[in-house]
Parts: structure tokens; C-alpha cells; sequence
């Protein structure tokens, strides 16, 4: 149970929530609290005020003359028939007790009192404490001809200890109630923000590869979990297409090599029917054989470039060379093939081109490309090859004076196993390849940072350009 997300999410809500409540509510408890004896020492100190106004008023109108006594209980009848029935007030001088309110010995002022209110600092005025179980306030009144006293007003803190304990019981009760919501809460949130997890999860787990076109549901496409989702769907969609890919290049594959292992197998069959058979028989049936296992073994080498180049198990082993020279010299070899099939592979006017690349993997490359334009040319046809210096980036032209290819298949020329057939190969009365030769050589010039794109293609012939970097990066 702790394991999970939706566990740990309500247990760290309810833990920060927790520490939030319990210092809040000490914070407010506190100033309650405080507030509450705050108000409790302002009656204690309005009546010693209120009672110190009225001994000078008192005093003045007797012009000193009387003793202070008699005025001190004059003025304590009159406090105690008017206001502040609650306090005790005693008045003294010198530590000696010179006047009480009359209701004194109900609520009277304790001995320890009286004694810390002479403990008090001079500069405390007034000053405030407490002494079993009440609260104290001190006032000095210094009177002219009768010397200094000390207005002690004192009342009992037990209302105010009751409030106190009511709200410290309330804030006891009601952080535990609190924090037990919160746990509820924070579980309920926590399971319906993880809600769309357990929706991918659920649709995730239950894609393979027979329905790779299902994707996960999005619920709110805005927040995090709605671009996890649209992330797996993505991911999704790349993986149904690599699928897809996968699977007719198994097919194509395996149409590819069973063709030549067919021919092979039935060239065998034959001459082997009849008992003898003549020496020309035989090395026509040896000529078949040999050409399929010819065309046999170059599908399985492209196909084994092609999955080393997936898996990214071919380096590249860049150097410096002059491109010029690697054209003319792959040319050179291509006019074997162009004799075969009547084309002449011409070059023109290359200017010397220092180039740093791979120079076998671009040596491939430009030998798939008059390949390819040598074959679907007809005879007395033109292969040529340019080099063009554009900025950083050469540019390869081969060009042939082909049949061109159709557009609608323009944009499938690259893909594994394609072949342009009824465009290119039958009107030049041609045998097709595998269809693997410009998908190598486009990945040759992507390895390189560059690019292999069809230039141009029309009934008077079909422009290649490879494009490659000055240095390889």
C-alpha cells in the first residue's frame, strides 16, 4: 500500500497539511491567549488609572488639607458603589495598607502580592503578574504633601484559565478531526488526479503488437497527464509504423530470396531429370544457378548493410580525399557495365574538390546511382556525372537518358524494396534488382549529413543529386 503513488501523495498532503495546522493553530492559540489576559490586564489597569484620577481629583479639592486616608476611602466607597465590582483594589504606602475597596475581604489583595508589588522595577508602571490563581496590576501615584503610593487592582484569572482551556481543548479536538479530512481529502484527490494513470496503464498494458493502431485516451490535453498520454500515442504511432515496416520488409525479404533459391532449385530439377545430360547442358544449368546465387548473395549483403545501419553497428571512418578523383575513378568502373548494356558513362570538367568523408561508403554510393542509370537506359543511351560546388555542400549529379519514372511512384523510389518496374526496368528490358540499392545509398548520404533526392524525371531521361558536406561533421 505505501508503495504506490496514490499512498505516498495522501501521506506527504497530509503530513504538510499537518505541520501547517499544528503551527497555524499554535500561532492562534498564542495570540488568543495573549489577547485574552491582554484584556483582562487593561480592566486591571483602567481601574487603577480610573481610581488614581479620582484620589487627585479628590485631593486638589481638599487643597491637601485633609488626610490622605479619609480621602483614599472616600474615593474607594465611591469606586465601589459605582464600577468594577469584580477587582480588589488596595492602596498602600511604604508597604503599609492605607485604603481597600470595602468588598476587599471578599476579594482581597494577598500578602505575596503586596510584597512582589514591592520586588517591582521602577520603571514597570504599571506593571503586571500573577499570584495564585489571579492577576495583578501595580500602579505608582506619587501625591503632593502625602509622598508616593501604590494602587495594587487585582481579579481572579479563573474566567479568563477557562477560556484558555476551552480553546486549547477545541484546538485538540479539531486538529485531529482536521487532519483525519485531510487524509480523507487528500486520498480522494490523489486517486482521482492519478485516475488517467491507471487509464494509460490499463490501455498500455493491453496494446501488442496485433493492435498497435489503439491509442491511449486523452481526458484534458492541457495539463501534464493529458502530454504523458499524447506522448504515448506518439510513441505509439512510431512503433505501429516501425511495425509496419518491419513487416513488409520481412515480406518483400523473404519474396526476394525465395525467387532466386526457386529459380536455382528448378534449373537443378531439370537437368538433374534425365540421367546424362551434355556438357553444354550442364554449364547452362551451372550459368543459371550461378546467376541467381549471384543475385542471391547481394540481397542478403544489402540487407545485412541495411540492418547494421538500423542498429547503427556500421562507423563512419571519415578522411580527406579529393571527390573529383573518387567520380572519375567509380566511373571508370561503371563503364564495364555501361559496354554491357551499350550506354557510354561520361564525366565533364571537375574542378579539383578536397572533401573529408567516409570514401568507400561514397564510393558505394555513387556506384548504386550509375548502376541504377546505367540499367534502365536504353541502348546508345548517356549516363553523365557532374560535381557541383554549392556553398558547404557539393553536389553529385548522375544523370541518364532513361524512360524516367512515373509520379506517382516518384515518392516510393526510396522505400526498401520498391522497383519502378513497368516504368524503368521493362522498357529498358532489364532485369529489376532487390529495390535495397537506393536505400542504401540515400542512408549513405544521411550518415554523411547530407541528403539523395530525384532532381528531375521525365520521359527524356532522370536527374539524381546527392548533396554532401565539405567535412564530415
Amino acid at each position: 500500500m505505501i508503495n504506490s503513488i496514490r499512498a505516498r501523495l495522501t501521506l506527504w498532503y497530509v503530513a504538510v497539511f499537518s505541520v501547517i495546522l499544528v503551527v497555524s493553530g499554535f500561532v492562534v492559540f498564542s495570540q488568543l491567549v495573549e489577547s485574552r489576559f491582554q484584556r483582562l490586564d487593561s480592566r486591571l489597569e483602567l481601574a487603577g488609572r480610573v481610581l488614581a484620577a479620582s484620589l487627585k481629583h479628590e485631593i486638589e479639592e481638599h487643597e491637601g488639607k485633609a488626610p490622605g486616608e479619609a480621602s483614599f476611602r472616600s474615593v474607594l466607597i465611591t469606586i465601589h458603589q459605582l464600577t468594577f465590582p469584580d477587582q480588589a483594589v488596595t492602596i498602600l504606602q511604604a508597604g503599609r495598607v492605607v485604603g481597600q475597596k470595602p468588598d476587599s475581604e471578599t476579594r482581597t489583595v494577598s500578602p505575596a502580592a503586596i510584597e512582589q508589588s514591592a520586588r517591582l522595577p521602577l520603571q514597570s508602571n504599571p506593571a503586571h503578574w500573577s499570584e495564585s490563581g489571579w492577576r495583578y496590576s501595580a500602579l505608582r501615584l506619587p501625591l503632593p504633601v502625602h509622598g508616593q503610593y501604590t494602587i495594587i487592582s487585582g481579579e481572579s484569572q479563573l474566567e479568563t484559565e477557562r477560556e484558555v482551556a476551552t480553546l486549547r481543548q477545541a484546538f485538540l479536538l479539531g486538529v485531529p478531526i482536521a487532519v483525519f479530512l485531510s487524509a480523507l481529502g487528500g486520498y480522494w484527490l490523489a486517486r482521482k488526479s492519478l485516475a488517467p494513470v491507471v487509464v494509460i496503464s490499463q490501455t498500455v498494458e493491453s496494446i501488442t503488437s496485433r493492435n498497435l493502431d489503439r491509442r491511449v485516451p486523452i481526458l484534458n490535453p492541457d495539463d501534464e497527464l493529458g502530454l504523458l498520454a499524447q506522448t504515448f500515442n506518439r510513441l505509439l504511432a512510431r512503433l505501429g509504423t516501425s511495425f509496419e515496416q518491419q513487416r513488409r520488409f520481412m515480406a518483400d525479404a523473404s519474396h526476394e530470396l525465395r525467387t532466386p533459391v526457386s529459380v536455382a532449385h528448378t534449373a537443378t530439377e531439370v537437368t538433374l531429370e534425365k540421367p546424362a545430360r551434355t556438357e553444354g547442358e550442364y554449364r547452362e544449368a551451372l550459368q543459371i544457378i550461378d546467376g541467381q546465387l549471384r543475385r542471391l548473395k547481394r540481397v542478403v549483403e544489402d540487407m545485412f548493410l541495411l540492418a547494421r545501419a538500423d542498429s547503427g553497428a556500421v562507423p563512419l571512418r571519415p578522411s580527406k580525399f579529393y571527390l573529383d578523383e573518387l567520380l572519375v575513378d567509380t566511373a571508370r568502373a561503371a563503364r564495364v557495365l555501361g559496354e554491357k548494356f551499350s550506354v557510354n558513362v561520361d564525366t565533364t570538367q571537375m574542378q579539383e574538390s578536397l572533401c573529408c568523408a567516409d570514401e568507400s561508403l561514397l564510393k558505394q554510393m555513387v556506384m548504386i546511382l550509375l548502376d541504377n542509370a546505367v540499367k534502365y537506359s536504353a541502348p546508345g543511351g548517356r549516363v553523365t556525372i557532374m560535381l557541383q560546388h554549392r556553398g558547404e555542400y557539393y553536389d553529385i549529379l548522375v544523370t541518364d537518358t532513361g524512360t524516367g519514372i512515373p509520379a506517382d511512384a516518384q515518392p516510393l523510389i526510396f522505400d526498401r524494396f520498391y522497383r519502378a518496374d513497368t516504368a524503368r526496368s521493362r522498357a529498358s528490358g532489364t532485369s529489376s534488382g532487390a529495390g535495397l540499392g537506393l536505400s542504401i545509398a540515400r542512408w549513405i548520404a544521411e550518415m554523411h549529413h547530407g541528403e539523395l533526392r530525384l532532381e528531375s524525371s521525365s520521359s527524356t531521361g532522370t536527374v539524381f543529386c546527392a548533396s554532401l558536406p565539405v567535412s564530415s561533421r
